[in-house]
């Protein structure tokens, strides 16, 4: 799950969907850098949390912490919409999804443009999404871009729903305005990598996952996909390569590994090897 929040001030949050926090420490490969606090790494993060960023806190897990000045803002902050949107965030971090609901419709109350409504109605889909209910969350994606078209952060969480559902005519045009809008995107060049691998076209899957940085290959939701590239490039050293390099961090993409890997031995027994 990512978290999207306008950097230059830390007043409007939005969430994208992001199981884990990417580790993207260069700005330039990322293109949600002025929408996404989830973006960030751990150590970046804590920089902020040192400068006493309420809702950086909640990210570093200080929650207590972060309730307290929440509550504290209490009665100044009752009719400001960005405020219960800031504690919604805050309990989805926390995986208190019952809670963040409840200040998200706050929020939703007191929102007075079409830009906090958008926000607010992308993070209901976020907490749908984390909840597995993908309708549900897929049509909150897209009235938060009915609100602002600009957004990123919908357009990418809309994507995925597409991708896992395999309706790539749908995720393709969005994921290549995104790539139009930042070509050098870790996630957005996976996902379009991705999306190519699954409609049988490798070649072209490989040439999107050789323009991700190599440091950044070996996070193990990217080295699954490319090694499964190369697997069915023939490619089968290289594909072995992608595995043994990931980080087995992620049980779901450990077995998806592991089932390449198996594949892989098999023809080698077969051609005696």
């Amino acid at each position: 799950m990512k978290f999207l929040i306008f950097l230059m001030t830390f007043t409007f949050i939005s969430c994208a969907t992001q199981k884990k926090m990417r580790v993207i420490s260069e700005t330039q490969y990322d293109g949600l850098k002025f929408e996404s606090l989830k973006r960030f790494d751990y150590e970046r993060l804590s920089k902020e949390a040192k400068l006493g960023n309420t809702l950086a806190l909640c990210f570093a897990g200080r929650y207590k912490e972060a309730f307290d000045i929440y509550k504290k803002q209490l009665d100044q902050k009752t009719e400001n919409s960005n405020y219960w949107n800031q504690v919604g965030t805050c309990y989805t971090v926390k995986k208190d999804y019952t809670q963040a609901l409840s200040f998200f419709n706050l929020s939703l109350a007191t929102a007075k443009t079409n830009t906090e409504k958008a926000i607010v109605l992308n993070n209901f889909g976020v907490i749908h999404l984390e909840q597995e209910n993908y309708e549900e969350a897929k049509e909150y994606f897209k009235q938060s871009l009915k609100l602002a078209k600009n957004f990123l952060t919908p357009k990418y969480n809309l994507t995925q729903i597409y991708l896992k559902y395999g309706l790539y005519n749908k995720a393709k045009p969005i994921l290549t305005d995104l790539l139009n809008k930042n070509q050098n995107d870790i996630d957005f060049l996976n996902s379009y990598a991705h999306l190519e691998l699954m409609t049988k076209n490798y070649k072209n899957a490989l040439v999107f996952f050789n323009k991700i940085p190599e440091s950044y290959r070996y996070r193990d939701d990217i080295a699954t996909n490319m090694a499964m590239t190369y697997y069915m490039l023939g490619l089968y050293q290289n594909s072995l390569e992608s595995i043994n390099k990931a980080p087995k961090k992620d049980k779901f993409y450990l077995s998806k590994q592991l089932e390449i890997k198996n594949k892989i031995e098999s023809l080698d027994e077969l051609n005696g090897k």
